[in-house]
């Protein structure tokens, strides 16, 4: 098991190694300021809409490395595992970085914009989660799998059914419509993100295509 966890990590990219290590040490990190009693974690990095209004703007994307509790952070750390060595392949570092952040922005809008003077901390990556969601449907939709314990589904069938789940167990635990509407505002932003790029992709072609008839015209 050892072996297959060390090569797993060795196979990513730098870029999205760095990111489930930033993840994965997130909450051990605030574990150990609360236990020695010498710093909190979350009073610098977790959303606070009242302090992002005061200028504290990097809290929209550091807010997602956290977790709350130790059953959100084991989840949570599950997907992005399974989700990132599904999907490495298909971005650069740089590329999924943005994605990532992007849907970490997504998520934080609507907790600073409906509850602007709120200084509560708030901490989810459930925003990024929902956009390699997204992503994960929209790069392997065709493909089929053996879910355990459910048996065989296509790729969306199973994205689905995991993003459902997620936003019922969030709504119905400490998490409330908010952190759930936060989700599908950055499942959505992944959504935008992807369909932009495929844009851009079929223009880039379409452009090729072109300048190649015009050169064998010239020709």
């Amino acid at each position: 098991m050892k072996n297959v966890f060390s090569n797993l990590f060795s196979s990513l990219p730098a870029g999205m190694r760095i990111f489930l290590l930033c993840y994965a040490l997130g909450f051990p990190v605030l574990m150990l300021g609360h236990l020695s009693h010498t710093f909190a974690l979350e009073d610098w990095l977790a959303l606070s809409p009242a302090l992002v209004w005061k200028g504290q703007v990097w809290r929209v994307l550091t807010y997602a490395f956290l977790a709350g509790g130790i059953l959100g952070w084991v989840v949570n750390l599950f997907w992005f595992v399974t989700l990132i060595s599904i999907l490495g392949r298909n971005w650069s570092s740089v590329a999924f970085w943005f994605f990532c952040l992007f849907a970490a922005i997504a998520g934080a809008l609507p907790i600073v914009l409906l509850m602007p003077g709120t200084d509560a901390r708030v901490l989810s990556g459930g925003g990024i989660i929902f956009a390699l969601l997204v992503a994960w449907d929209r790069l392997y939709h065709r493909e089929r799998l053996i879910m355990l314990g459910i048996g065989e589904m296509s790729v969306r069938q199973a994205a689905i059914f995991v993003a459902v789940i997620n936003a019922v167990i969030v709504f119905f635990s400490c998490g409330g419509w908010l952190l759930t509407l936060s989700m599908m505002c950055g499942g959505l932003a992944g959504w935008i993100y992807l369909a932009l790029g495929s844009k851009r992709l079929l223009s880039r072609s379409s452009q090729t295509v072109e300048s190649e008839r015009i050169a064998r015209l010239e020709l």
